[in-house]
C-alpha cells in the first residue's frame, strides 16, 4: 500500500473510498463534498499542505493553489469539463497531471433530455398548471355533456375547449431524432431513442460512419431539413460556437422541435426565440442559456411553445456514483505507472512531478 497523503474534496461513493483505501492509505475527505459548500482558494490551499493527491469537483485549483501545493503530484477532477475548476495551463506548466471524467452525467442529461421532448411535444407543463392551480379544466361545463356519454368515464369531453382536443400532442415513435454531437451523451441520448423507435441521425465530423452505432450520419443542413426532434449535444468549443445558426433554424420543419441539454453557446438564441415566436417551429425544450441564471425579462419566459428548465439535466443523484467509479480507475493506472485513458494533459504525463 503507497502512503501517499490524498484530500477527495468532491462528492465521492463510500465503496469507492473503500477502493481507493486498498492500494492508497492516508485518504482525507473534506470541501464540498462533506459540507456542500466550497473552500475558498485560501482554504484549500491551506489544505493541500504536505498532500500529494487531490480530488475535487468544483474547488477553485487555480495557479495559486496549483503553486502553493509544492507536494502536489496528481489532480483529479471528476467533471466532464475539468477547465471549470482547474487551471490547466498552470497545472501543465507545474507538471501536475489533471485527470477527469468524462461522461459521468451521460446518463442524467439522456434521460432528460427525453423529459423535455416529452414535455413540450405533449404539453405537459400547461396541462399540470391548468389542472393543478386552476379550475380551467375542472370547473367548467362542456357542450358534450350529455346522457349519452354518461357511461363515457375514460374520456373528460370531446368539446373543442376540452383537454383531449386541446392538448394533443406529437409521438416520438417513428419520428427522426437529430443530434448535434455524438460523443458520450449523443450516444446514450441515440440509445433510448433507438428503444422509442425513432429513427437516428447525427452531425459529428470526429465520428466515423462506423462508430455511428445505429445512426445516420448527416451534414448540419441536411440534419435541421429531417429531423422532427433536434437535439444539441455537442461540446463547445472554438469550431462549435453559434453552430446552430439561423439559417439553419430556417430549415427546421414547422413541427419540429428544438431542444438544448448542451450549452446556450452551440446556438443562435435570437434566430430561435424569433422561429418560436413566429410559429415556424412547433416548440422548444431549453435547459441552458446565454446568461445564467436567466433574468426575470427573458423574452423565451413569454413564450407559450417552450418548456424551460434552469440547467438540470446533468443534476442527478446517482452521478456522483458515476464520477467515483471512472476516477478510481484512473486513480488505479496513475499510481500503477500507466498513463490514464482520461487525461487532460496528456504532454505532461513523461515529465509528471516524480
Amino acid at each position: 500500500m503507497r502512503t501517499y497523503r490524498m484530500l477527495v474534496t468532491a462528492r465521492f461513493e463510500s465503496s469507492e473510498l473503500d477502493r481507493i483505501r486498498r492500494f492508497l492509505s492516508g485518504v482525507e475527505l473534506a470541501g464540498y463534498g462533506v459540507t456542500r459548500e466550497k473552500l475558498t482558494e485560501e482554504e484549500l490551499s491551506t489544505a493541500l499542505r504536505g498532500v500529494d493527491i487531490l480530488v475535487l469537483e468544483f474547488e477553485p485549483v487555480t495557479r495559486r493553489v496549483l503553486e502553493a501545493a509544492g507536494d502536489l503530484k496528481l489532480v483529479g477532477c471528476c467533471r466532464t469539463g475539468p477547465e471549470a475548476s482547474v487551471d490547466i495551463q498552470a497545472a501543465s506548466e507545474l507538471g501536475v497531471p489533471v485527470l477527469y471524467t468524462p461522461g459521468r452525467n451521460a446518463v442524467s442529461v439522456a434521460e432528460y433530455t427525453f423529459a423535455l421532448m416529452i414535455s413540450v411535444a405533449r404539453h405537459l407543463p400547461e396541462a399540470h398548471r391548468l389542472l393543478r392551480y386552476t379550475d380551467e379544466l375542472t370547473g367548467v361545463d362542456y357542450g358534450d355533456a350529455a346522457a349519452d356519454r354518461l357511461g363515457a368515464t375514460s374520456e373528460w369531453s370531446l368539446d373543442p375547449r376540452a383537454p383531449f382536443n386541446r392538448f394533443q400532442g406529437a409521438e416520438l415513435s417513428g419520428k427522426t431524432l437529430g443530434l448535434v454531437g455524438f460523443g458520450a451523451i449523443g450516444r446514450e441520448i441515440a440509445r433510448r431513442a433507438l428503444a422509442f423507435d425513432m429513427r437516428v441521425a447525427a452531425f459529428d465530423p470526429y465520428v466515423r460512419p462506423a462508430e455511428a452505432a445505429g445512426a445516420e450520419l448527416l451534414d448540419l443542413d441536411e440534419l435541421a431539413r429531417r429531423s422532427d426532434f433536434l437535439v444539441m449535444a455537442a461540446k463547445v468549443t472554438p469550431e462549435t460556437v453559434g453552430l446552430f445558426s439561423a439559417r439553419h433554424f430556417a430549415l427546421m420543419k414547422r413541427t419540429a422541435y428544438f431542444i438544448n441539454t448542451a450549452r446556450a453557446a452551440l446556438a443562435d438564441y435570437r434566430a430561435l426565440y424569433a422561429c418560436l415566436e413566429e410559429g415556424r417551429i412547433a416548440g422548444a425544450g431549453i435547459d441552458v442559456y446565454d446568461e445564467e441564471p436567466i433574468r426575470s425579462d427573458n423574452p423565451l419566459r413569454r413564450l407559450a411553445n417552450v418548456v424551460l428548465s434552469p440547467h438540470l439535466a446533468g443534476a442527478s443523484f446517482d452521478i456522483p456514483r458515476h464520477h467515483s467509479r471512472i476516477m478510481v480507475d484512473q486513480l488505479e493506472a496513475a499510481l500503477g505507472g500507466r498513463q490514464p485513458s482520461f487525461l487532460k494533459n496528456p504532454e505532461v504525463w513523461p515529465r509528471r512531478r516524480a
